[in-house]
């Protein structure tokens, strides 16, 4: 699906994430970035979009843009400076590969006014785990059998369902 096309069938009040991947190129995430910026700009979008990445580089273009942006964040050493080089650039947020998470990490974050979340997550148990970090998002393959797979599983235990 071409970005245009997605921006018309996405219901309007739908953020949309857009993972710019640029397997070992942080040129070419930063060239695809600012293509992205320019096109949304020019589509009036700007406002629905979050960009993710794994390349720092790709979400600061995004942040001077004017386009909301996340870290994918891979590593779980110095949450106290990712989340100071986040603030410092304007990033707003970091997706967390969900077996990184961490209470300092996502603490670290939070305690930076960061917006946390985290993907891919298709398993209803391995759900149970990452809310328990309360993050702001869970990114998955299959978000209608989560959600049935994981109100299952509260309904056996007699617990209430999970946002998912």
């Amino acid at each position: 699906m071409i970005l245009d096309d997605l921006l018309q069938a996405a219901p309007a009040g739908l953020t949309l994430q857009l993972e710019v991947k640029a397997h070992a190129d942080e040129a070419l995430a930063r060239r695809t970035t600012e293509a992205i910026c320019v096109h949304v700009d020019a589509a009036g979008a700007t406002a629905r979009i979050e960009l993710i990445s794994f390349y720092s580089g790709a979400c600061e273009v995004a942040a001077e843009a004017g386009v909301r942006s996340r870290l994918i964040v891979w590593a779980d050493y110095e949450p106290e400076a990712l989340a100071d080089w986040a603030v410092r650039t304007g990033v707003a947020g970091v997706s967390i590969e969900h077996f990184l998470l961490s209470e300092r990490l996502v603490g670290a974050l939070r305690a930076a006014g960061l917006s946390v979340n985290t993907g891919t997550v298709n398993d209803a148990q391995l759900l149970e785990r990452v809310l328990a970090f309360g993050p702001d998002a869970v990114v998955t393959d299959r978000p209608h059998e989560l959600r049935a797979e994981a109100a299952a599983r509260a309904a056996q235990r007699g617990a209430a369902p999970s946002p998912a």
